[in-house]
């Protein structure tokens, strides 16, 4: 599925139930940072060659890259976001990957979740519920 990045970016929106387009665009890109600081560099590349557009270009410009010693994205964006609560931030993994599933083969989906760490792979497979249940599509 080819879409632009203002349809994704409303995608996101619906999916998150944010007030406008910009605080999607944060949420993947806080999403995003979070990943590349938990991946292998190895991992991250092969994410952004999976990925199809506008997604890869959002992921591409996202610059932020630190290791991180527990491997925990979502404590991570909790602290970045200022999020209250580790479950803010966990919803904010779950959108933005139920917007990825929603643009993405079974197969590609498979491989981004096998490269992912077990906590946020979890994350990945809670987000189909919330892409099969609230998908955007119903919306926009």
């Amino acid at each position: 599925m080819v879409i632009s990045k203002e349809d994704h970016l409303r995608r996101v929106t619906v999916l998150g139930q944010y007030c406008y387009p910009e605080r999607a665009e944060e949420t993947i890109r806080l999403v995003f940072s979070c990943l590349k600081c938990v991946l292998p560099v190895e991992a991250s590349g092969r994410i952004l060659e999976l990925l199809p557009e506008p997604v890869r270009s959002i992921w591409e410009s996202t610059t932020l890259r630190r290791e991180i010693a527990d491997g925990d994205g979502v404590t991570l964006a909790k602290e970045m976001g200022g999020y209250p609560y580790k479950a803010a931030a966990e919803k904010a993994f779950e959108v933005v990957f139920a917007s990825i599933r929603e643009i993405m083969d079974d197969v590609k989906i498979r491989e981004i979740m096998d490269l992912l760490p077990s906590p946020l792979e979890i994350l990945f497979v809670r987000s189909k519920s919330c892409a099969l249940d609230g998908s955007a599509e119903d919306f926009l």
